[in-house]
This record gives structure tokens, sequence and C-alpha cells, in this order.
């Protein structure tokens, strides 16, 4: 079996990996569950379990991918003890939303969204719009076919526009281009 690295090697590549993941890492468990502090514990448990598990990875350029899914899995296995709640608008104006910098209202109103549809949508929407991956990369990580990837995809879309039509028409048209799709990896 070829590895990725020789015995002195594994330190150099996980110190690479969590300088240029951490703030995506750190994105994507604050649009899961909600808390700085919650999604800050789970980028440190994904961490610690990428590092027992450090061997299992073949290819550094999937490292990304490889350390969404264990940062999935362990807010998954969090939310089945928390019971979760929304922060203060000022901690949720910390994500990068690109053309809605600081609209608190705007990011409020997407959380919310967020967190009323299913998890399975609400996974393939963030890994394609937070993340920019691909249809085929989102299939591989997820380990589910390409149809069903972009069925959720669009189901994910088509519930947050109604979820957002429902709060405030000024929304919609603020992320009206996420929402209709456009992604340069489609």
């Amino acid at each position: 079996m070829l590895h990725l690295f020789t015995k002195r090697q594994p330190k150099k590549l996980f110190e690479r990996m969590i300088n240029m993941h951490h703030a995506a890492l750190y994105k994507h468990a604050f649009w899961m569950t909600g808390k700085q502090e919650v999604a800050a514990d789970m980028v440190q448990e994904t961490y610690f379990q990428a590092w027992q598990c450090i061997n299992s990875l073949k290819s550094e350029d999937k490292a990304l991918p490889w350390l969404l899914t264990i940062l999935r899995r362990a807010v998954y296995r969090e939310q089945r003890y928390q019971y979760r709640q929304i922060e203060t608008v000022e901690q949720l104006s910390i994500i990068d939303a690109s053309d809605h910098q600081n609209d608190d209202a705007c990011l409020l109103d997407i959380y919310g969204a967020l967190e009323a549809i299913s998890a399975k949508h609400k996974d393939v929407f963030l890994l394609h719009y937070l993340h920019g991956f691909s249809y085929n990369e989102i299939s591989e990580q997820l380990e589910i076919p390409k149809g069903t990837v972009m069925s959720r995809l669009a189901r994910a879309r088509d519930a947050l526009q109604s979820l957002l039509d429902q709060t405030k028409q000024d929304n919609v048209i603020q992320i009206g281009a996420v929402l209709r799709g456009q992604n340069k990896n489609e």
C-alpha cells in the first residue's frame, strides 16, 4: 500500500492541513451548529480524529473532503446530545457571505431557513455553495449517486426559496443568485 508520507512527514502534513483548511472547517461547523463555541469545539474534535487516522488519508489534495466528512460526523454525534439555539445576530455576522457583508437580518433569515431543511439537503447545499464542490466531488464525499446530489441540491434551493419567500421579499432578491444555482463547478 502506498502511503502519502514517511514517518517524519505526518506532522508537517497535518500542520499544512490545519493552515489550509481551518477557515473552511470553522465556517462549515458554524453553519451546521449556529454557535461559535460549538463550532470551534467541533473543529478541534475533527483535528483530533484526523490525527488519529492520518494514515488513512491517501492523497493530500483530498484533505478537505476528508476533513469535512470527519467534521460532519462529529457534529451529528454532538447534536444527538445537545439542543441547539440560534446565537445572536452579532455572532452571525462573522460569516463571509460574499455580497451580503454584515447584513445581519439576511444572514439570520438564511440560517433560519437552513435550519428548517433536512440535514441531507443542508449537507449538499453547504458543500456546493459554501465550499464550491462539484456534483461529482459531493457524490464521492457523501457516497451517493450524482443524480441524488443534483436532486437534493434542487430541493434544497426550492425549500430555501419558499422559506425565504415567507420571511422577507428583500432577502430573496439579495440571495437570488445563490438560490438560482449559480456555481462555477456545476
